[in-house]
């Protein structure tokens, strides 16, 4: 006898609706970092990853928030990416 028939059931789920509260406080923290550096508190890598990531993040926040946080972050960037004075 194979086991084969054990896996022939395909496990069917139900994708979760995405934690908001959760996501807010993580962006949240991701932009009070930005806010309070001087200079880029990650790497040029992880920079770039969260330039990808918080937009998808906050997509998943009330459209307003989500736009408003975007910006403030990609300000924020702009701002530790600038020569400094």
């Amino acid at each position: 006898m194979t086991q084969l028939p054990l896996f022939d059931e395909r496990v069917k789920t139900t994708p979760r609706s995405p934690d908001v509260s959760y996501i807010r406080r993580s962006l949240g923290r991701l932009l009070r970092l930005a806010r309070e550096a001087e200079i880029l508190p990650w790497s040029e890598a992880e920079t770039a990853s969260w330039e990808k990531l918080f937009p998808q993040l906050a997509a998943s926040l009330p459209a307003d928030e989500g736009e408003a946080l975007i910006a403030e972050f990609q300000g924020e960037l702009a701002r530790l990416r600038s020569p400094a004075d």
